[in-house]
């Protein structure tokens, strides 16, 4: 989590001159002098001379005194003797403010509160709490400003072994969970908890950093109709494993992927069927079954694998490069809309609403190229054929990662 961290030391020195009472506030930035008058009158001078000697050495024991009690703060919690710091007995709004205080020296906001009480709620203990505190990066780099290294619990983002396994192991909470050891900083997470809570239909989301295996996501197992948006990891699918097919049929899939062209995907599903979609699906651990439907239906989890593939594919195959291009411009897309003024992004999206209830949806899913590292945004939804309502969800999430 990002902040902006400042201590203010202020020293108060009360000395005796030419019978005068004389009182000199001294802090980082002013010191003025004040003396009273016989006749009861202030006047207060300006000091804009160095400080004296004695004063500076004041200063600088006040300011050691404070790091030595903050190194012996943080040698305790790397000990795990965190009691004296952490109350074990505290409620877990006072349990949580004593974390950001301890491990932070800040107060948490309303919208920290919500999002790490809601994980108490999902079934995250205290202990876990701690252990997103502790391998946090400002924290960690705090340790390395006193010399007091330590290696982190870094289980939860190890995931580059086995990129599908971990996905497939992703807990399914009912609140906004972190992927990882991420705690998102307060203006982030205010502006998602008010994205999520103006919006009155069913959603979903993952945004996964694809360098660090952080992230965050909410609501992962929900099934929806996947309208057009399964063209993307269809097409991605198709040029791997078929080239030289792919190549031939290069219009046709561009068509598919920029304008969503319906008559293009029937050509091709006419031609392939569904058996390169279903072998990658199957190769990276997901059931085959449910791709085995011109539009599936699936959940997040899902699609946020079947684009790791992708991105796989794009970054590791010659052809796979020049594919990646093909994903680029399409005509309607909220992750493009939103981004690719900044960033490369290539990504579809899907849309319908029609008699049938269960078809209603709105979907996008991609990568996103930042500067801070490419990244998987998948966003899935019942809200009826209009990618507007979840732009400032699309919003808040870029703000995230922005500042992982």
């Amino acid at each position: 989590m990002k902040r902006l961290k400042a201590s203010v030391l202020a020293l108060c020195i009360i000395l005796p001159i030419c019978g005068c009472n004389t009182v000199t506030n001294v802090s980082e930035t002013a010191v003025s002098t004040s003396f009273a008058e016989p006749s009861g009158a202030t006047i207060v001078l300006p000091v804009v001379t160095p400080l004296p000697t004695e004063s500076s050495e004041i200063f600088e024991t006040t300011t050691d005194e404070s790091q030595v009690l903050r190194r012996q703060t943080i040698e305790s919690l790397l000990a795990d003797e965190y009691e004296e710091v952490l109350r074990i007995d505290n409620t877990d709004e006072e349990f949580i403010r004593a974390c950001y205080s301890a491990y932070e020296q800040t107060d948490p906001s309303e919208y920290e509160i919500r999002f790490l009480t809601d994980l108490l709620s999902d079934g995250y203990t205290r202990d876990d709490l701690r252990m997103l505190f502790k391998n946090d990066d400002g924290f960690l780099e705090e340790c390395l400003s006193f010399d007091l290294s330590f290696d982190p619990s870094r289980a939860f983002t190890d995931y580059s072994a086995d990129p599908y396994g971990f996905m497939a192991d992703l807990p399914s909470g009912d609140h906004l969970t972190p992927i990882g050891d991420f705690i998102p900083d307060p203006v982030s997470l205010q502006m998602l908890y008010e994205a999520m809570d103006d919006l009155t239909y069913n959603y979903s989301f993952m945004l996964l950093d694809i360098n660090t295996g952080r992230g965050l996501m909410y609501n992962i197992d929900e099934i929806y109709y996947t309208a057009s948006s399964i063209k993307g990891p269809f097409a991605a699918s198709f040029a791997c494993q078929a080239p030289d097919a792919a190549a031939g049929w290069e219009g046709t899939i561009r068509s598919m992927l920029e304008n969503s062209d319906n008559e293009a995907y029937r050509v091709l599903n006419d031609t392939y069927h569904r058996v390169y979609i279903q072998q990658w699906a199957e190769q990276i651990g997901l059931d085959p079954v449910p791709f085995g439907w011109k539009y599936p239906h699936i959940a997040v989890r899902q699609m946020a694998a079947l684009w790791y593939r992708s991105f796989e594919f794009f970054e590791q195959d010659e052809f796979g490069a020049e594919v990646g291009t093909w994903f680029e411009n399409p005509s309607y897309s909220l992750i493009h809309s939103e981004l690719a003024d900044q960033f490369v992004t290539r990504s579809k999206a899907g849309w319908l609403v029609d008699e049938d209830p269960d078809h209603t949806t709105t979907i996008d899913a991609g990568i996103v190229y930042a500067d801070n590292g490419p990244y998987i945004v998948v966003i899935m939804s019942r809200v009826p054929s209009n990618i507007e309502p979840l732009r400032p969800l699309m919003q808040a999430l870029a703000q995230v990662h922005s500042q992982m």
